[in-house]
């Protein structure tokens, strides 16, 4: 059992100057250690630690749900009934104070008895549950049992549907995932999160459990649950225009003395003093205005500082106006990190239809980033600190400035949501609705507003937060999907209408404010014609490129060329697919001793789950590469090879394309299907489940750079459009000069044989494109096949800012390429001398004899592969005889010992031979 006096280490001080000695802390006790039994006690299982989740506690008895084809060999577990059950002792009973067992997060369907009694139930796990349970409680020395009965998420969701098709209430069809392989059906029947049953990138993992932690409090009033801070800005000052949110089970009103401190901001702390509280709405509102010389602006990623204002909020809630006694349990606060910062989303009339792109600051930009999945299928698992770290600084490392967290996910975690403050990641926060038409039953209802508000209240201080979208693709299904819906389509859109378009949006009104907005939206879906375009009708297309945002698929074009892709106002998904290196495949098969490519070839199969299979990647791959198709399992390591490469080039012209649309404001966000992976598979992401990094990502440190050069190929006018793009913001406006060198390489040379210069001015998030005819760059009789381009981007004393390069004709064409030769030596720290902490930094040099196309690097020591590492660059081309590239692992409790044999290379020449 975990005991916290809801005080917070760097405020003990703080608070003992201030707090005078009329009242005693909250007290919460977290219940940490539980055991795990099944329906007939035949099993038991001690669980050291919440969050918990069934699987999780399972995973050494019968194997991990992510390796291999547990996720159908162990689906079973979910058609079970599964009991928590821990004790506990009260010895605050007695002490004039109320008791509260509150459940923070229970993955789904529960019964909640205490000593044999049964006390609530719960059926939404993105809700917090709070039972009294005073009266139940035994006196110390005896110990109080609680058990949480956690019933089949599987066969509830069946029972569920299936009561409602008796009722007469049509399903709508989307309620099973489009997928390959095992999946289960009816998740729209559960709140739960909606991946949870399978879809085309992910497992079907029924999950139960305590995803997040349970306490008793004692308490004598009320309990200060979370503050929401809007920050508005007039001539002079800023305003944090709060609202604290209590939690009491009163009947009639009470008081309550908040206390504010936060010495960065405030000479003294703010005090408001027996304010009287109405039970009903037991909410404190209250401004405070902050000069703004002592402020520093929160800026997103890439344009200025993410500063963070700590400010402590306190309230003592007591019955009367004669305050607290002595022994009462009065006090608790809130320890709020604040950055202070405008946004809003401009959507204003123009030639072709809505601008929609946000302003920070009064500046507008261009968000660049990426889809942001759960941490891990299993929910206790997702808000894992050193995980959730490693993908949101990726993110920031690469230039992304906006994460979109995806709506058949969850809501993330705190720690999630303060990383994205830290490293300047605007949030736009899908709510946790994918894909599926809901029921609108009084019950569900009821429990999606509580879902809203609690949520909403949880999320809304927090700088990063830019938008809320109420639903993922639910408007674009029922559109698409009219025909087939038949006669229940106009009753579906009813609900849809009634439930996303009044109910929730309404709820989400307890975050907003009448005199301004503190942030845009909420938006009813994506994609979407916008806010301002959002009525109460139905778009007759949700995709329409010259309003809102869109989700852009297309596995029948070729995504290697910029005429591809739409003119949009916003790219809110879009993405290609690619396997994860062989280490991951080789761990995601478990201690098993058959490691055969074989065995590889076998669980890649069963781990794609697209409907499509692998034709959309061969497909794409056919386009360009030479690789022969049909034989893709016999040829593993080149598969991955060529399935990334693949990725990364076509998601850099996408980008690439997208940014170049940035004049008035036509396209202004781009964000990447998808960042992270919830089990080894066939996917969209940057980054594998394991954490390592795809081509693609190290490619997206150089195309999402704040200053770039693009080139892309104009086949209208068999021109190059080398367009230059800045995007930053500096508070006096200037000018700089850049220069951009155009090298004419033969497949067979180091030396360029012909190099064009042009020189551009750009000021601050200025863009400027110049198209040049193709055949400037042609060298003598050389053909398109036996050339390529270098772009070299420098600023105006020589230095390199960005470089790129253009290939003329697809890399299956090319002629002329030679094998480079390529020698690679490793040199690192010498562990004979070195000591702990030790520094695993690597430096791989590598020689060529010939330009190498598209240097790929996999570490393949077998210890070493589990280590997070990051090479300093991945999948160049190299143009020089010699090239340093760094490796980094995350690790310093050992000296890794490294050597050339450790590291596997590959080039496209030895393709092309």
């Amino acid at each position: 059992m975990l005991r916290i006096l809801y005080l917070y280490p760097c405020c003990v001080l703080l608070i003992a100057l201030h707090r005078p000695l009329d009242a005693k802390t909250v007290l919460v006790e977290e219940l940490t250690k539980w055991t795990l039994r099944n329906e007939t006690s035949s099993l038991r299982i001690d669980v050291a630690r919440v969050p918990s989740g069934v699987y999780t506690a399972l995973r050494d008895t019968y194997g991990d749900l992510l390796e291999m084809e547990n996720n159908v060999a162990l689906s079973w577990i979910a058609n079970r009934t599964w009991i928590y059950s821990t004790t506990f002792d009260s010895d605050e009973i007695g002490h004039d104070n109320l008791v509260n067992l509150t459940l923070h997060g229970v993955d789904t369907v529960s019964r909640v008895r205490l000593n044999g009694e049964l006390i609530g139930e719960t059926d939404n796990m993105f809700v917090r549950y709070s039972f009294a349970i005073g009266h139940l409680l035994l006196p110390s020395p005896s110990q109080n049992t609680l058990e949480i009965e956690l019933l089949s998420p599987l066969q509830e969701a069946q029972r569920r549907a299936q009561k409602l098709e008796e009722e007469g209430y049509a399903i709508a069809p989307s309620n099973c995932p489009v997928a390959q392989g095992y999946v289960e059906c009816h998740c729209n029947m559960l709140r739960k999160m909606q991946m949870s049953f399978g879809g085309e990138w992910n497992p079907a993992a029924l999950s139960s459990g305590i995803w997040k932690p349970v306490a008793i409090e004692y308490y004598k009033v009320a309990i200060l649950r979370d503050v929401d801070v809007a920050i508005n800005r007039n001539e002079t000052h800023w305003t944090m225009d709060c609202r604290a949110f209590l939690s009491s089970p009163a009947s009639e009103n009470f008081y309550a003395k908040l206390v504010v401190y936060a010495s960065e901001l405030l000479d003294e702390p703010l005090v408001l003093d027996h304010q009287e509280v109405n039970y009903a709405y037991a909410v404190l509102e209250f401004k405070i205005h902050i000069p703004q010389d002592r402020v520093t602006l929160w800026w997103p990623n890439g344009y200025g500082q993410q500063r963070l204002y700590p400010v402590l909020f306190s309230v003592k809630c007591f019955p009367n106006e004669e305050g607290p006694n002595l022994s009462s349990r009065t006090e608790s606060q809130k320890l709020l990190k604040i950055g202070f910062r405008t946004i809003e989303l401009v959507e204003d009339m123009d030639n072709s239809g809505r601008t929609f792109f946000f302003r920070v600051n009064g500046h507008p930009i261009f968000m660049k980033g990426a889809n942001y999945v759960p941490a891990n299928t299993l929910p206790e698992l997702s808000a894992e600190a050193d995980t959730v770290q490693h993908l949101l600084k990726s993110a920031h490392d690469v230039h992304m400035n906006m994460i979109r967290v995806w709506g058949g996910g969850l809501y993330e975690s705190e720690t999630f949501y303060n990383l994205a403050d830290y490293y300047g990641l605007l949030v736009w926060q899908d709510m946790t609705f994918s894909k599926a038409a809901y029921p609108v039953t009084d019950d569900f209802v009821a429990s999606v507003c509580l879902e809203t508000r609690q949520n909403a209240q949880r999320l809304s201080y927090h700088p990063s937060l830019a938008m809320i979208v109420t639903n993922n693709e639910i408007e674009l299904f029922l559109v698409k999907n009219r025909s087939d819906l038949g006669e229940n389509a106009a009753r579906l859109e009813k609900d849809y209408q009634a439930l996303f378009m009044g109910t929730l949006r309404h709820e989400l009104s307890i975050i907003s404010r009448n005199d301004f907005s503190p942030r845009p939206g909420p938006m009813i879906s994506t994609p979407s014609l916008g806010i301002a375009e959002s009525g109460k009708e139905l778009a007759v297309d949700p995709q329409q490129p010259n309003f809102g945002d869109i989700h852009f698929w297309d596995d029948d074009k070729d995504g290697f060329d910029s005429d591809t892709y739409p003119h949009a106002r916003f790219v809110s998904e879009f993405g290609y697919a690619s396997l994860p290196v062989l280490s991951s495949w080789q761990r995601a098969l478990g201690n098993v001793s058959d490691v055969s490519n074989e065995s590889v070839a076998a669980l890649i199969r069963s781990h794609q789950h697209d409907p499509k299979g692998f034709i959309p990647i061969l497909k794409l791959i056919a386009l360009q590469l030479p690789f022969m198709l049909h034989s893709w399992d016999e040829n593993i390591e080149e598969f991955i090879y060529f399935s990334q490469v693949a990725q990364a080039m076509t998601s850099k012209t996408a980008v690439d394309f997208f940014r170049t649309l940035r004049t008035d404001n036509q396209t202004m966000g781009a964000l990447i299907w998808q960042l992270n992976d919830v089990w080894v598979a066939p996917t969209w992401s940057c980054i594998d489940f394991y954490g390592n990094y795809k081509m693609v990502y190290y490619w997206a440190k150089d195309f999402l750079a704040p200053t770039r050069v693009i080139a892309l190929y104009d086949k209208s006018s068999d021109s190059l459009n080398v367009t230059l793009t800045r995007e930053d913001y500096v508070e006096h406006p200037d000018t700089r000069l850049y220069h951009v060198q155009i090298n004419t390489y033969l497949w067979t040379d180091f030396i360029a044989k012909k190099t064009i210069a042009r020189a551009f001015a750009l000021g601050s998030n200025e863009l400027e494109a110049r198209p040049i005819p193709l055949d400037t760059f042609l060298y003598e009789n050389h053909s398109k096949e036996e050339m390529f381009l270098e772009i070299v981007l420098e600023d105006n004393y020589g230095g390199t800012l960005s470089r790129n390069h253009f290939y003329p004709v697809p890399l299956k064409n090319v002629k002329g390429i030679e094998d480079p030769e390529l020698a690679l030596e490793v040199v690192g720290p010498d562990c004979g001398t070195a000591k702990q902490p030790y520094t695993n930094s690597f430096s791989l040099r590598i020689t060529v004899k010939s330009p190498a196309l598209l240097v790929y690097l996999e570490l393949s020591h077998p210890d070493y592969v589990k280590q997070r590492h990051q090479f300093s660059t991945n999948g160049f081309t190299q143009t020089e005889p010699r090239k340093t590239v760094h490796l980094e692992f995350e690790t310093s409790s050992e000296c890794l010992k490294l050597t050339s044999e450790h590291i596997k290379v590959q080039t496209m020449n030895q393709y092309l031979i």
